[in-house]
């Protein structure tokens, strides 16, 4: 009984739970990161630096956090572009 329990629980899986626990902790890793450059550029009063890393961070956020949607926009604006 063991034997078989064991066997079924080290199946191959799809790798989505790695998958998610990945961009978990990159995504919480990276909004610390972009938590304490902004608050260093705001302390500073460098508010144009603080503004390109919002904008930088909107756009990598995007890809870390929702990565199949930023596939599918992005092929639907190249098939735009390229006329496929």
């Amino acid at each position: 009984m063991l034997h078989q329990t064991a066997t079924e629980t080290l199946a191959l899986t799809t790798g989505a739970d790695l998958k998610g626990w990945i961009l978990a902790v990159v995504g919480n890793l990276f909004a610390a990161f972009l938590g304490v450059r902004a608050l260093g550029h705001f302390l500073k009063k460098e508010w144009g630096e603080m503004l390109t890393l919002f904008v930088a961070a909107v756009f990598v956020a995007g890809i870390v956090w929702f990565p199949d949607g930023v596939k599918t926009l992005l092929g639907d604006v190249w098939k735009k572009v390229a006329g496929a």
